[in-house]
């Protein structure tokens, strides 16, 4: 099995565009999602320093160590879901039992789920008190974040289909339900709000 995270993103790339089972859709949510918290991290270096309230300052603080080990998970995660496919297709494959690989192979994506809704909540909290001149690096972490969201819902969904286990499977998707909603509404805030500061700042609000 190919290690994509301490590889090259042209290696991960052209891994992902050739004709074999990953990584696929589930490793690109969680690299994507990756990316989100990355951009996080980059606003939150550029927000925290003197100047702060002491109190915004250590709510900023917080946020950072909180990001830090959600881009970890996250890009544990990228291998995490080939890893977790590779083996239901090797079982599958066999012909023996599944049911465990089909527990696996939900597990990974919904944890993705979980750690888009975690950078989510310091994507809100940027921006409230982080450095407005990257309002538009902090409305992208909050589209990106929100797209892998969804795009890992998907893996979640097909894989709970091949679930017998009612009880597990209508409380993974009332837990998918509470957390898109969540992730919905804080993305429209935040795009809403970083629209306003490019129009008072005439259109510019990042640093590209």
């Amino acid at each position: 099995m190919t290690d994509y995270l301490r590889g090259t993103v042209e290696g991960y790339l052209k891994g992902l565009s050739e004709r074999k089972a990953v990584p696929g859709g589930g490793s690109a949510s969680a690299l994507t999602a990756a990316i989100g918290a990355g951009l996080n991290l980059m606003v939150l270096n550029y927000s925290i320093g003197p100047g702060k309230p002491a109190e915004e300052q250590r709510g900023l603080l917080e946020a950072g160590e909180k990001q830090r080990k959600s881009l970890e998970c996250l890009s544990r995660l990228v291998d995490d879901d080939c890893r977790v496919f590779a083996e239901l297709m090797e079982a599958l494959s066999s012909g023996r039992p599944v049911r465990n690989e089909y527990y696996a192979a939900s597990e990974v994506p919904m944890k993705i789920c979980c750690e888009c809704g975690e950078s989510m909540d310091v994507t809100r909290r940027l921006v409230e008190n982080g450095n407005m001149n990257l309002a538009t690096d902090i409305g992208c972490a909050s589209r990106i974040l929100k797209s892998a969201f969804h795009s890992a819902r998907l893996n979640v969904e097909v894989n709970l289909n091949r679930i017998d286990d009612r009880l597990f499977v209508e409380r993974a998707r009332k837990e998918l339900d509470a957390m898109g909603k969540d992730i919905d509404r804080a993305e429209m805030e935040i795009s809403e709000r970083v629209e306003k500061i490019m129009k008072a700042k005439g259109g510019h609000g990042g640093t590209d």
